[in-house]
């Protein structure tokens, strides 16, 4: 009854943003893996799709993520809330992995932050090519509720903070440059050095390389993505192409 009453609120809520001027978006995604701040979430060939719904000049969006490989093996759906004006971003993640092997509950109504697979995640972010013409681009996210808990059970609060500069720009190529880092603000003695993603430390080198391949009117940037991640002494190279976005 109560998941009725929420979906019910939900229903009414996009209801009635639904007359603040809409717009809708879709768009799907192939790449050979998924690799999401310093991780291998997946190592098979993942398809991901993204659906919005953009409100006030697209400036503000709800959306739904979701992804899952060939095999099974990995299955994400996630929820967002975003708004960006003026180079400036901030988004509210509820992030549910329910990949099989992960030792958390599958029930995607389970909160409990003992045995929940959902994580929420807070980020702020600044594009400096809006005001000052400069393509580096800062990000910071916190997880501040889910299954991110210290020895006591509290929530730990995993930061992770990323610069990227596009060091060439054309009508066709776009090359990035990248470095991210974690910690964590609230930790027992226990805990050590841990965080979400692994330890204190820088744990994202990122070099990008993206081609916007023109097909008639539409768009389709196909990317190659090395990534090292000196916490785990791992790297890894992910290519794929964005395949629509509309």
């Amino acid at each position: 009854m109560k998941t009725l009453r929420i979906g019910l609120v939900v229903v009414a809520l996009l209801g009635t943003l639904s007359s603040y001027g809409q717009k809708f978006h879709l768009s799907g995604t192939l790449q050979n893996m998924h690799l999401w701040r310093g991780l291998q979430i997946a190592d098979g060939g993942v398809l991901a799709a993204d659906v919005s719904m953009g409100l006030f000049k697209d400036r503000f969006k709800i959306g739904l993520w979701g992804g899952t490989d060939f095999v099974g093996d990995y299955k994400e759906f996630d929820y967002y809330l975003s708004y960006s004006a003026s180079g400036f971003s901030v988004a509210v993640w509820d992030i549910f992995n329910y990949s099989p092997d992960l030792p958390f509950s599958k029930d995607i109504f389970n909160y409990n932050k003992y045995s929940t697979g959902h994580f929420l995640d807070l980020s702020v972010g600044y594009d400096f090519d809006h005001a000052f013409k400069v393509p580096l681009r800062l990000s910071w996210a916190t997880i501040f509720a889910g299954r991110d808990l210290n020895l006591e059970g509290k929530n730990m609060f995993s930061t992770f903070v990323y610069g990227e500069y596009s060091v060439f720009r054309d009508k066709h190529w776009i090359v990035d440059v990248g470095l991210g880092g974690t910690f964590a603000f609230n930790r027992t003695e226990g805990d050590g050095s841990t965080n979400f993603y692994g330890t204190d430390c820088v744990n994202q080198i990122s070099l990008k390389t993206t081609y916007l391949l023109k097909l008639g009117r539409f768009t389709m940037p196909v990317f190659a993505h090395a990534l090292w991640n000196p916490d785990i002494r791992r790297g890894y190279l992910q290519v794929g192409v964005k395949l629509f976005a509309f």
